[in-house]
């Protein structure tokens, strides 16, 4: 009887571990499969990165090509493709642009990867004294629209871009010269007036910014960065007109020593100031009169001996 037990549990123990080992055997197989699928999706990776650029022959193909590299934050190939287009068309002004772009989101990248500088003065003048590319590929987009512009005064869409080029460049004056021209061909663009009021903010003119930025959510309700502009623009105005409430005003009252309300218009200053003068000025004094003459007679001589 006792071995019949130990059979029945020998034979127990044969069986489970045969399943364990089958059942692990298949786990190892999905891993080893998800692990395969893994490599290979990282290979494909691997191999869209690191796609040869062609080779383009026109400008126009090298820009739309450049573009989807930009669109898929593949830098280089998109620098590299749009390089291809400024050197195929020098005046392609739109290349220039999108080029500018690309040069300018590869050389935040770098900054960020940069180590601290010990000295803060030594960055500051490192940064003056070296030309960005991106700066370089913006000054061209504007040389560029300017001969698009002076072909056709009428091209909005000239206007806009390069007030978005004078943007990148910081320069909001230029910029809101050109996007005003862009609005005033063409009124009926949210991009055009939202752009413009953005510029508007920069340049502390909150109550015309907030008039564009109004019309353009009103031709485009779904204009949400024009929504956070305009509150931006709101804000900035409330916060001006405070402070322009809270500065004196002239013919404010004010309390004198007395505890009295003195009025301190204009004028009272001047007042003031012309009593103390009279007050303190002293007048000469007047000649003394001569005394009258005597016109008595002469009186006779005395008798002493009398």
């Amino acid at each position: 009887m006792y071995r019949l037990y130990l059979l029945i549990g020998l034979t127990i123990f044969v069986v489970s571990g045969c399943g364990l080992y089958a059942s692990e055997t298949d786990n190892t197989g999905l891993r080893s499969e998800n692990l395969d699928s893994g490599t290979e999706n990282t290979n494909q990776e691997a191999v869209l990165d690191d796609e040869e650029v062609p080779t383009f022959e026109d400008a126009e193909t090298a820009l739309q090509k450049g573009t989807e590299y930009l669109d898929d934050d593949r830098l280089e190939m998109a620098i590299n493709a749009l390089k291809q287009a400024v050197e195929l068309d020098k005046d392609f002004a739109d290349a220039h642009f999108q080029l500018g772009v690309a040069l300018s989101l590869k050389e935040s990248e770098e900054e960020k990867q940069l180590p601290e500088a010990d000295g803060a003065d030594d960055t500051k003048t490192k940064e003056k004294t070296e030309t960005k590319e991106s700066e370089i590929a913006f000054k061209n987009a504007v040389t560029a629209y300017k001969k698009v512009i002076a072909k056709d005064s009428k091209n909005h869409r000239a206007y806009y871009n390069l007030g978005r080029s004078y943007v990148k460049l910081f320069d909001d004056k230029e910029a809101r010269k050109a996007l005003e021209q862009a609005v005033k061909l063409n009124d009926e663009d949210s991009l055009y007036r939202t752009e413009l009021g953005a510029v508007l903010i920069k340049l502390a003119q909150y109550p015309l910014a907030i008039r564009q930025l109004d019309k353009a959510i009103e031709i485009d309700e779904d204009n949400y960065r024009a929504e956070d502009l305009l509150a931006k623009a709101r804000a900035g105005k409330k916060r001006v007109d405070h402070v322009q409430k809270e500065k004196p005003r002239a013919g404010s009252t004010s309390t004198n020593s007395s505890g009295t309300a003195k009025s301190t218009g204009p004028n009272d200053n001047q007042d003031e100031k012309s009593s103390t003068t009279r007050a303190r000025t002293v007048e000469p004094a007047k000649p003394a009169a001569p005394k009258p003459a005597d016109k008595r007679p002469p009186q006779p001589p005395r008798n002493q001996n009398r």
